[in-house]
């Protein structure tokens, strides 16, 4: 008795499908939207990093831990840009915020998160779209990362200090 096996077409037909059969919409980017978030989290950016054209490293204290950014890569249009939190207790070390790459464009004065934890691209080309899928990643993901990344950025203006290093004759303090 030979095994049936469905074509590459319909399975992609049926997953198309929802449970109550009804055809499921395509999801379309709100591109107004992803870029108003991409505007505004280029400029937060640029408030937590002065000097971006300078330095490499900053570090700012937040509430109940850190927060660090760190050029990753620099070229004449653009700037990627990695930043982590660390927390400061046990307590709090299990919801520590995702590690993101964060590429700002400057010539359209956007920022765009191209990583989160080390899983990259965010969204576009490389979401599957059946669900769930390998990545478990939703078609929206990338507006999502960005949404989320201008919230945290919003929170770390809000509340975070800078340290620097103080250089007195040479002597580090």
């Amino acid at each position: 008795m030979a095994l049936l096996t469905e074509t590459g077409a319909k399975a992609r037909s049926r997953a198309d499908v929802s449970l109550k059969g009804k055809k499921k919409s395509t999801y379309r980017v709100d591109l107004p939207s992803y870029h108003a978030d991409c505007d505004a989290n280029y400029l937060r950016l640029c408030k937590l990093l002065p000097e971006l054209a300078s330095r490499q490293h900053w570090r700012y204290r937040m509430p109940h831990g850190s927060l660090e950014l760190s050029v990753v890569e620099r070229s004449r249009y653009t700037t990627e840009v990695r930043l982590s939190a660390a927390a400061d207790d046990s307590e709090r070390r299990w919801l520590a915020p995702p590690q993101i790459r964060v590429r700002l464009y400057h010539d359209a004065r956007m920022a765009e998160v191209v990583a989160v934890d080390g899983y990259g691209p965010v969204g576009g080309n490389g979401v599957d779209s059946v669900y769930p899928n390998p990545r478990m990643q939703r078609a929206d993901e990338r507006q999502q990362a960005n949404r989320f990344l201008g919230e945290w950025l919003g929170h770390c203006l809000a509340n975070g200090q800078v340290e620097f290093e103080l250089v007195l004759d040479g002597r580090r303090m």
